[in-house]
């Protein structure tokens, strides 16, 4: 498992950036992940993530609804039970003004979450190197999923670091990024810390963080509940 990991940060760092040597991203992976179990610990945060925020205030929200044990199976009735946790929740309300969803949208994420996925990234207005950096992140990240977040965690922290030191992406595309990096890190941690297993990370609740990070922050963390929850009551 741990050379899967480090071969699948190797493939993140070719697709982010053109100024490395695949042996420097093995080795420097392999010094990072031995540092990180020095001082281990299931955290989710990366502080060096300007929109570290969206991930941790997404996982707020999604446990203070999980915690009501609502039985709203409508995308309306999800979308207004979201919509009114969020309104609570003091740090969400400092992000700008969130774009209410499209319904149609959100089914199609829910219904085909794949097909969404590429067709949202490669439709955005993002560089081709950005988008390819995206798309195989989220690719990644439904391989982490069956991975140990311990594991997990450094290699993400790792594609940050990437992404933010690239200079040849714009500052809203690394906002973009790394928004929706850091809602899918937050998110594969809840799932990992949840024992009841009644929240697994979905691709639908990955594909509504992009969508809505194309927007905004707040839009990002909306969206990526509604599109999470609807498909987590899909398969109940």
């Amino acid at each position: 498992m741990k050379n899967f990991l480090i071969s699948m940060l190797a493939v993140l760092t070719l697709s982010c950036t053109n100024d490395f040597t695949r042996e420097d991203s093995i080795s420097n992976f392999k010094k990072k992940n031995a540092h990180t179990k020095k001082n281990a610990g299931l955290n989710p945060e990366n502080t060096a993530n300007a929109y570290d925020i969206t991930g941790k205030i997404h996982n707020d929200l999604l446990d203070t609804y999980l915690s009501g044990n609502f039985t709203d199976h409508t995308i309306n009735a999800v979308s207004s039970k979201i919509d009114s946790i969020s309104f609570l929740h003091s740090d969400f309300q400092n992000l700008p003004s969130y774009y209410p969803a499209n319904f149609q949208e959100i089914q199609e994420m829910v219904d085909s979450p794949e097909i969404q996925l590429e067709q949202i990234i490669a439709n955005s207005s993002m560089s081709m190197a950005s988008k390819n950096c995206l798309s195989e992140f989220m690719s990644s990240a439904a391989l982490w999923q069956n991975s140990d977040y311990e594991a997990v965690h450094p290699s993400i922290i790792s594609f940050e670091a990437i992404v933010t030191n690239n200079q040849q992406f714009t500052a809203e595309e690394k906002r973009i990024i790394l928004t929706s990096s850091a809602i899918t890190r937050y998110s594969l941690y809840y799932a990992s810390k949840r024992k009841d297993k009644d929240w697994e990370t979905s691709v639908g609740n990955r594909v509504g963080a992009v969508q809505g990070a194309l927007s905004n922050s707040a839009t990002a963390v909306t969206r990526s509940l509604l599109a999470g929850i609807l498909s987590r009551n899909t398969t109940e």
